[in-house]
């Protein structure tokens, strides 16, 4: 079963472990995720590609997670891009209504760099354990037959809705509607990014960290009653900046992405089995 439906089952597999086998043991409810739900994730994505494709689908996987030669100009991508959507927020925020920044709220130089450092070493954090799984995993595996946009917004109505006891924990911080609806254009965003590097996890973990160190300093400066303003920007901000993103998607040549030894292996045995029933 698990051969035959590797995308199903990881998703099966991460949300058992997210939602339910964590909760029940740890005794705790779905709503307090704690580290067994960070790590049910990247748990799922290894335990599936293992049963599917052995070492070699592993290799693949770690290959792509160290893939750093993709151009200089995609590190200053993946700093930019957060701090552009970001920096427009923090202007409309005010432009909309919204109180004066608390600038003097703001984390210290110091304390930005740890947590960016903790957010990109720790194995089951957010950034390096749902990227192997999200865009290591999953996303190649909907690209075998679906188009990168259609693949993007289908991985983020699941990855939006994998976040829900994160946000259910807090939902002051991210207010429910408008943060699941920003995932969904920041899927496609990490899509557009994966493809464009070859498809390197390095770069979506980057990425991924990146952000939430940008957000992290804007939660900190703009005033609570101001954050469900705040996501709903950040949603239409990151739609536009997506929907400008995808019109890349249109041109295949610049879409191209080696989607790992396991898939091209999976493809190959497809087209034995095609010949064989022409035959």
């Amino acid at each position: 079963m698990v051969r035959g439906a590797p995308f199903i089952s990881f998703l099966g597999l991460n949300f058992a472990l997210c939602w339910g086998i964590g909760a029940i043991l740890d005794g705790v409810p779905v709503i307090a995720p704690d580290g067994s739900f960070l790590a049910g994730a990247l748990l799922a994505a290894l335990a599936v590609a293992a049963l599917t494709g052995g070492r070699p689908a592993l290799r693949d996987l770690g290959r792509r997670l160290v893939r750093w030669r993709v151009g200089a100009r995609w590190y200053g991508v993946v700093f930019a891009l957060p701090v552009t959507i970001i920096g427009i927020t923090i202007i409309f925020v005010s432009l909309f209504g919204g109180a004066s920044l608390d600038w003097g709220a703001r984390p210290a130089l110091a304390q930005t760099a740890v947590f960016l450092a903790l957010l990109l070493v720790l194995p089951i954090g957010a950034p390096v354990a749902e990227e192997i799984a999200w865009r290591g995993f999953a996303l190649p595996r909907l690209l075998e037959e679906r188009s990168p946009l259609s693949a993007s917004l289908i991985l983020g109505v699941i990855w939006s809705a994998w976040h829900i006891p994160v946000v259910l924990s807090d939902p002051t911080l991210r207010v429910p509607l408008p943060f699941f609806l920003a995932v969904l254009p920041l899927s496609v965003l990490s899509t557009w990014l994966f493809l464009r590097t070859g498809g390197s996890v390095l770069m979506a973990v980057l990425f991924h960290a990146w952000y939430d160190v940008a957000l992290g300093f804007v939660a900190a400066i703009v005033a609570i009653d101001d954050y469900a303003l705040m996501w709903w920007l950040l949603f239409i901000i990151q739609s536009v900046v997506a929907l400008a993103a995808a019109r890349f998607f249109e041109s295949p040549q610049r879409c191209a992405i080696d989607i790992g030894e396991e898939l091209n292996i999976k493809r190959r045995m497809k087209d034995v089995a095609a010949r064989k029933r022409g035959d």
